[in-house]
């Protein structure tokens, strides 16, 4: 599900960032390090985040036609700013009036291993929409087709000036009409309270994608028999860390297979890499992760790492983890992104 952006979409993000900018009841400094806001940091807090917002509704929309979703443009001193949702009020039948739903428009990353909000955050939508069925998070993407283009050239300010400017020094930036916003994910917040793992403050942020296929010198040094055989107990795989100063990632829970591995091992002073076999075809299970599948006849790194430089987070969270989603869905355990869109259009 996407939504082709427009030129007077672009256009209404912009000038909401320059209006803020020039606000006199808005901060002029960072909040973190206190130096001067310039135009630029306005943008490019805001650029992105509307134009999400604004591709959202148009999608919403367009499940039902009936009622027109509205967003939040109003310049609130910093004092009157609360936790409010994205879509403020809604037309219908010639009327305005505030949603019934509280719907939550986050700007995402195809690349995002895990969706869902602060723990804080959750805590307080819940308490805003009075019932975790009344939440609606929307995660969505914006992309550009041009192939041609690598990603400096797709950076949306550099395509609006393309847009409204005769200069050269744009011409180089992607076509903005190959721009649109495209749904990543959609989750109620009933979902995201009975499914979702709490990660506190001062935890690790983890990787999902577990297994990686592997071959080359890797492969050869395992066939040589440089890498230590691990014993398999049962249908369980025995969590690790591959580094040695973090724990094991128990948040995980169990990791069952059927079929038949072997385990190898490579292991230094500072760090634990662990390296699968699958014997036979491999299916892998976790609640957390859900289902993966390993070929007979390769090899895989059981790879439990954690993700960036600094992988504790700073924050109480509440996730899912994006790439369980499919194999959720089709379990029925939370509803597709079409279905909760739906929802969201002809309950809000």
């Amino acid at each position: 599900m996407k939504y082709n952006l427009t030129k007077r979409d672009f256009e209404t993000a912009f000038n909401f960032a320059v209006n803020y900018h020039l606000d006199p009841t808005k901060s002029g400094t960072t909040r973190t390090a206190g130096s001067a806001r310039g135009l630029g940091d306005v943008l490019d807090s805001f650029l992105a985040g509307k134009v999400v917002e604004i591709g959202v509704i148009n999608i919403i929309q367009s499940f039902n036609t009936s009622k027109k979703c509205l967003l939040d443009f109003d310049l609130k001193p910093i004092n009157e700013v609360k936790d409010e949702p994205d879509i403020i009020s809604v037309m219908e039948a010639e009327v305005q009036r505030i949603p019934k739903l509280f719907v939550e428009i986050k700007n995402t990353s195809p690349d995002d291993r895990w969706i869902g909000l602060t723990l804080e955050q959750f805590e307080t939508m819940k308490s805003s929409a009075g019932d975790p069925e009344k939440i609606y998070i929307i995660g969505a993407s914006i992309e550009n087709v041009d192939l041609e283009k690598n990603f400096k050239e797709k950076d949306l300010l550099g395509m609006y000036l393309k847009s409204i400017s005769d200069s050269d020094d744009f011409s180089k930036f992607a076509d903005l009409t190959k721009t649109f916003v495209k749904i990543e994910y959609v989750i109620s917040g009933q979902e995201l309270d009975k499914h979702g793992v709490v990660y506190p403050k001062g935890g690790l942020f983890y990787e999902t994608d577990i297994f990686v296929e592997v071959s080359g010198l890797i492969k050869k040094q395992i066939e040589q028999n440089r890498h230590n055989a691990i014993e398999v107990v049962n249908d369980e795989l025995e969590k690790y860390s591959p580094n040695i100063s973090y724990p094991v990632p128990d948040a995980f829970g169990k990791i069952e297979f059927t079929g038949k591995i072997k385990i190898f091992e490579k292991k230094n002073e500072k760090s634990v890499r662990r390296f699968i076999y699958a014997e036979t075809d491999v299916d892998v299970f976790n609640k957390v992760l859900g289902k993966f599948h390993l070929d007979e006849g390769k090899y895989y790194y059981f790879n439990l790492s954690t993700v960036g430089r600094n992988p504790v987070l700073a924050r109480n969270n509440i996730w899912i983890a994006k790439r369980s989603l499919p194999y959720s869905i089709k379990k029925g355990l939370i509803k597709s992104d079409e279905e909760n869109l739906k929802e969201v259009a002809d309950n809000i």
